[in-house]
């Protein structure tokens, strides 16, 4: 992992600041992980988009040799259908850093999505900015971190959260107005759609709506307490929906639930 000698205020400013001069360019993409990588060091790095609803569009991507088979496999194949990152940009309207830790509702390490993905990339750390666009756009950049390296720290955090407005504003100044580039590739998840009426429709035919609501929670990674929150409802009344919902799909996990979804998809 490349050492960075910024570690004051003032040198991060500097560092952003070059950013701009890219704004309006084909070479703004790879500037902002340039960026990235100066302000916050780190093995992998992803800038994604996407519209409201909409699939996630790469616009620029440098990932170690571990990670790519499981991006352009399992990934794109249905698996960021559940990923923290996807899941934050279209169901929240979180904007700002996050590590994976702040912006994942449950359990990472017991969760399909691990299973599916992050666990084969040799990941220990994930951090996120996410900058909402016009038009119900977001991108989110991924900053990772692998084995051979440490988690992030604090202060590390602590200075990227200072110039975050910096790098929004620029980013906005690129993207706001502009569409993602054509040769972006917008190809990526041709399925899509598919794969969104899927999640949706997972377990309707089965499930009361109430315990499709607790379906849809279990599917994104939330535990019984933050869906519970999510619903308005006690974490005892969301435990009892939540056996329900494990009794009619026939399953006794909430890995398995994802398990069977992911089956779903792939014999679709």
């Amino acid at each position: 992992m490349a050492k960075t000698s910024v570690t004051d205020v003032t040198s991060a400013i500097t560092v952003v600041s070059s950013l701009i001069e890219y704004v309006g360019t084909v070479e703004f993409p790879e500037a902002l992980v340039r960026t990235m990588q100066a302000l916050v060091p780190h093995d992998s790095s992803l800038v994604l988009g996407a519209a409201k609803g909409g699939a996630p569009v790469m616009l620029t991507e440098q990932m170690g040799k571990e990670e790519r088979p499981s991006f352009y496999g399992p990934y794109l194949s249905g698996a960021y259908m559940l990923a923290p990152g996807y899941r934050t940009a279209q169901d929240t309207d979180f904007s700002g850093i996050g590590l994976l830790r702040d912006i994942f509702p449950g359990d990472m390490k017991t969760s399909k999505y691990f299973y599916a993905y992050w666990g084969h990339t040799g990941m220990i750390d994930e951090l996120f900015q996410f900058v909402r666009l016009n038009n119900d756009r977001v991108i989110w950049i991924c900053s990772g971190r692998y084995e051979h390296s440490r988690p992030f720290r604090k202060s590390e955090l602590d200075l990227i959260g200072m110039v975050e407005p910096m790098i929004r504003e620029t980013v906005c100044r690129h993207w706001n107005e502009r569409p993602f580039d054509p040769d972006d590739l917008q190809d990526v998840a041709p399925d899509h759609d598919r794969f969104r009426q899927s999640l949706d429709n997972f377990g309707a035919g089965s499930l009361s709506p109430r315990e499709h609501e607790v379906c849809q929670l279990l599917l994104r990674g939330h535990s019984s307490k933050s869906a519970a929150r999510m619903l308005d409802i006690s974490p005892e009344t969301e435990r009892v929906h939540r056996r329900r919902v494990y009794g009619k799909l026939n399953v006794s996990s909430q890995v398995e639930v994802m398990t069977r979804f992911m089956t779903v998809l792939t014999e679709q």
